[in-house]
Formats: structure tokens, C-alpha cells, sequence
């Protein structure tokens, strides 16, 4: 009798030892964002990691500032086995190398706002719908001008984000779509000639080199008097680079429209100060909170909810996605916007 219990003992030991371990990896979840210095992505891994934590989870938040240090971060993360990886990329084209072990060990692996490219161990994909951002931009343009109703030639400019993230080229695109048309009928015209987004790009999203562009396209084709009515920026720090790059060259003719995108705190101030027109407002709350939800679901074994099945590819694989709607903001509505300093 005394060796049965012992043997009982003994397995008990031995389930309450491996649920122990089940749940505390059930309840680990990795966060790895880029960019700490930049509000918003500050904001952003804070706000995930506290809502994680009131689900219950057990949170390990890191930032990086170049894309080796996420490499590293990323494989010491996959050895600690979490239930799942949420991953801002710092660049989308460099992490296939050690998310292939992250497939190998069954580690849901959670894209958040940037499509990680070249593999197919991202699970899921959680973001605004970024091809939109653009063509709001452009939208805007589009009223503000009474383009539809004829009106023009007008000038115009484009800035758009790093190449090495994903979503510049839908920015990209997104506007350069949609105003494609009107810059064919001559109601929009570019004197720099700068419509190819390899040629817009700008490199790291460092605002110092969208101002040296700028700078450049001011003094060549702007010298003589003639007016830059539009500049579509990718974001807010791209458009605040082409009102210095106006000042830097004492440029006085301000663009009729300026676009922007993250209603960061100098968007909000530019707009405030009537130097910017509008910028693009993509609430963190939403999609941190949907983060949430989907790491909830694939913890538990179910699915995501999820709302495109199949517009998101990141070159190997179509990617299941949720896509939040973005929101035009400026001088009408900007009280919305909250302060991510």
C-alpha cells in the first residue's frame, strides 16, 4: 500500500511539474519593437505590454535601434519557448533566418503594423489598412484642390518612407495610385520628375535625408518663383524635413497641402500651426488591443479573428491579417489624437 501511494506521489509530482511548466510558457509572451527613441513605438510597446499583462500574461518588452540587435533579441526569444512572438520589425526583410526556428518549434509568431518579408513562419498579421493610408492622403488632396471638378495644374511632390519597410511602398502606392490619373491629364504635375518610390524613398525614415532631398528639389526646380502646391509626406517627421528643407533655402511659398501620417506630437503641432495639413491618425489603442485578442486566441488554440484572407503577401505566403481602418485628421478634428511623447 505504501509503495502504491508513493508511486501516486510521485506522478502527481510529476503532472503538477509539467502543467507548471505548460502554463508558465502558455503565459510568456516575447514583445520586440523598434525604435524607443520615437514616441509612438514607445508608446506603442508599453500600451501592448500592459494590456498583455492585465490578460494575465507574463511580458518581456524589448526595443532595439538597428536591425542585428532585433536578430539577437528575436533568437534569444525563441529560445525561451513563449507561447508567442509579437514582432515590430525594425527592417521586415531581415528576420526569416531565425524565424525559421521559430516554425520549427510551433511558436505562433505575430506580425504587428510592419509585414515581416521572405518567410512563411509569421502566423499572423495585425495593422491598419496601409495601402489606405496613401490613398487618403491622396483623397484629401484630391477635395481640398477640386481636382474632380477639373482644377489645376498644380504641383506636386512626393516623400516616402524606407525601403527597408514594408509599408512604405504601400504608402506609396496608395497615393501614387490614386492621383496617377490627374498627374496623366496635367492637373498635377511633378517638375522634378521623382514618381518612381525607389527614387522618393527615404532611407531609414531619417528625416535628415528626406531634408537634404528636399532641399536639393526646392533649389533646382523651385528657384525661379514657381509655387510647390503639394507635398505628399509618408509621416510626420518626413513632412516637418520639407518645412525645414523651406526654410534652410528661404522658401517662402508653403505648400497649399501637406500630408503626413502618424499624428505624432510635431504633426499635431504643424497642424496646429497651420504648416501642415493633415496627417493620418492610426489609434495604437486598436490595434494594441487586437494584439491582445489574437494572442489570447492562439494561446487558447483557436483562431484569430481575422478580416483578409487574401490581399496580404509578403512574397512567400499570404499571411492571415486584421486590418484597421485609419482616420484623416487635421485642423477640423485634431483634438482626437492623443499624445504619445
Amino acid at each position: 500500500m505504501r509503495k502504491i501511494f508513493l508511486i501516486l506521489c510521485l506522478a502527481v509530482c510529476t503532472v503538477l511539474t509539467g502543467c507548471g511548466n505548460e502554463v508558465g510558457q502558455k503565459n510568456t509572451v516575447e514583445l520586440l519593437f523598434p525604435n524607443p527613441n520615437s514616441g509612438i513605438w514607445k508608446y506603442v510597446g508599453e500600451l501592448c505590454a500592459q494590456l498583455m499583462r492585465e490578460a494575465n500574461y507574463e511580458v518581456d518588452l524589448q526595443y532595439c535601434t538597428d536591425a542585428a540587435t532585433q536578430i539577437e533579441q528575436l533568437k534569444e526569444a525563441i529560445e525561451k519557448n513563449p507561447a508567442a512572438i509579437v514582432i515590430g520589425a525594425q527592417d521586415t526583410g531581415a528576420l526569416a533566418e531565425p524565424l525559421a526556428l521559430a516554425k520549427e518549434k510551433g511558436i505562433p509568431v505575430i506580425a504587428y503594423d510592419r509585414l515581416i518579408m521572405h518567410t512563411d513562419a509569421v502566423s499572423y498579421y495585425a495593422s491598419f489598412e496601409n495601402n489606405s493610408v496613401g490613398e487618403f492622403q491622396a483623397r484629401y488632396v484630391e477635395e481640398k484642390l477640386n481636382l474632380k471638378s477639373g482644377a489645376g495644374p498644380f504641383t506636386i511632390e512626393f516623400i516616402a518612407g524606407s525601403p527597408d519597410d514594408s509599408n512604405s511602398t504601400l504608402f506609396f502606392n496608395g497615393a501614387y495610385d490614386y492621383l496617377k490619373p490627374y498627374i496623366t491629364k496635367g492637373q498635377l504635375v511633378v517638375p522634378s520628375g521623382q514618381t518612381d518610390f525607389r527614387a522618393v524613398a527615404t532611407d531609414g525614415w531619417k528625416p535628415d535625408n528626406a531634408q537634404a532631398r528636399m532641399t536639393e528639389i526646392l533649389r533646382k526646380y523651385y528657384s525661379d518663383g514657381k509655387s510647390l502646391n503639394v507635398v505628399i509626406a509618408a509621416n510626420d517627421d518626413l513632412a516637418e524635413a520639407l518645412i525645414k528643407a523651406e526654410q534652410s533655402v528661404g522658401y517662402n511659398g508653403a505648400p497649399t497641402i501637406l500630408t503626413g501620417q502618424d499624428a505624432g506630437a510635431n504633426g499635431v503641432a504643424n497642424i496646429k500651426a497651420g504648416k501642415q495639413s493633415m496627417t493620418i491618425y492610426k489609434d495604437p489603442a486598436i490595434l494594441c488591443a487586437k494584439i491582445v485578442r489574437m494572442v489570447k486566441a492562439v494561446t487558447e488554440g483557436s483562431q484569430p479573428a481575422i478580416n483578409d484572407v487574401t490581399n496580404i503577401r509578403n512574397d512567400v505566403m499570404t499571411i492571415p491579417s486584421y486590418l484597421c481602418i485609419p482616420m484623416i485628421v487635421d485642423i477640423e478634428n485634431i483634438g482626437i489624437v492623443k499624445d504619445f511623447r
